[in-house]
């Protein structure tokens, strides 16, 4: 599924190795831990306006807050249908009129883990398996042998082809292998600090607002699930992990800075026409819900007019006929009268009008 993604990993890390030892120099610069960290930055430079935007719109809605809960304190005892579609509308029109994205924070996320689990593929087979298109010959190692100084696998005294946990249990060519652990507590340290900024400021009130409260819980899943992650698995996905969180820390700073110096009134300006065109849409969408919904209520008033509808009988001799409403509006053997169109005459009617004995 994701192969042809494999094939551009391997070569852009061919490409930054050919780089990194001088045009393919034998006797150059082979190192890859470094092929990592290049690539982590090679990756998130084009994630920029991703990141950034779903970055934007996270920090927007916080500035946009006290209009949000005046829309939510205008329907908050309002439970009825037409009510909470009208919230809802009055919701999205808030959005269009700032150009937020509400769900625009999702899609780095949906991008990241594919990547990441497409880097880890790489990174573990990228020197060994010969047959791989993303095969790399000058970052070549033999699985289970641990790498040393000199060799593409050797990166700050750390074999970054093998897990912290393999590293540290390791002590016989690693007989400093707790020093492996620095690298998952960077990651987690590293992506609670990239949490916390991402994380919508308080208001004005000092209450947390409704993504502020979805964004403290990430502040502490988000640098557990990273730790596990580093821990687990072999050392080149943490250095991709800590490289990661310190170009979206920083990132995040600058957007950060600019987000906030925007003017509000300049932004609802810029959006102005934008807004106009979904607010058509809408009107649109919501025009033709009420003309299917309209539909579907006039077929079930013909059905129930048709099922309703009299209809005759035509007696054994050929003589005269008579409704179901007749029926049901004659007294019966019974004595009893039943109302004309009536339950019970209508349940009378089937029985054919017999007295129990």
């Amino acid at each position: 599924m994701f192969d042809w993604l494999y094939w551009i990993f391997g070569k852009i890390l061919f490409g930054i190795d050919w780089l990194l030892s001088g045009g393919g120099q034998p006797d150059g610069f082979h190192n890859t831990g470094m092929c990592i960290i290049c690539l982590t930055i090679v990756i998130y430079t084009l994630m920029i306006p991703l990141n950034a935007k779903s970055q934007k719109s996270s920090r927007l809605m916080s500035r946009i807050q006290p209009e949000m809960k005046a829309i939510q304190k205008k329907y908050k005892n309002k439970k009825d249908q037409a009510s909470q579609m009208k919230m809802n509308e009055e919701t999205q029109a808030l959005y269009a009129k700032y150009g937020i994205s509400p769900f625009g924070g999702c899609l780095p996320l949906l991008v990241t883990m594919p990547v990441l689990w497409c880097l880890y593929r790489v990174m573990m087979n990228m020197g060994t398996d010969s047959s791989a298109s993303y095969y790399i010959p000058s970052l070549a190692y033999t699985a289970g042998v641990p790498a040393t100084p000199g060799t593409p696998g050797y990166f700050l005294g750390l074999d970054v082809n093998v897990s912290p946990m393999q590293f540290f249990n390791d002590s016989a060519n690693h007989p400093y292998g707790w020093i492996a652990f620095i690298i998952p507590v960077l990651a987690v340290v590293l992506q609670f600090l990239n949490t916390k900024i991402m994380q919508p400021p308080k208001n004005n009130s000092g209450e947390v607002d409704q993504m502020g409260q979805s964004m403290k819980m990430m502040n502490y899943m988000m640098p557990l699930m990273s730790g596990f992650f580093c821990i687990s698995l072999n050392m080149g996905i943490g250095l991709y992990w800590i490289a990661g969180s310190l170009f979206r820390i920083v990132q995040g700073i600058f957007v950060n800075r600019a987000v906030d110096k925007i003017s509000l009134d300049d932004l609802i300006e810029k959006n102005k026409d934008k807004a106009l065109v979904k607010a058509k849409k809408r009107a649109e969408r919501n025009e033709k819900m009420e003309q299917y919904s309209s539909m579907k209520t006039s077929n079930i008033k013909s059905v129930s007019s048709y099922q309703n509808k009299p209809t005759k009988s035509v007696s054994s001799e050929g003589g005269s006929s008579e409704t179901k409403e007749d029926i049901t509006d004659s007294t019966t053997s019974s004595g009893k009268n039943y109302t004309k169109g009536s339950i019970a005459g209508y349940a009378h009617m089937m029985s054919g009008g017999k007295k129990k004995n």
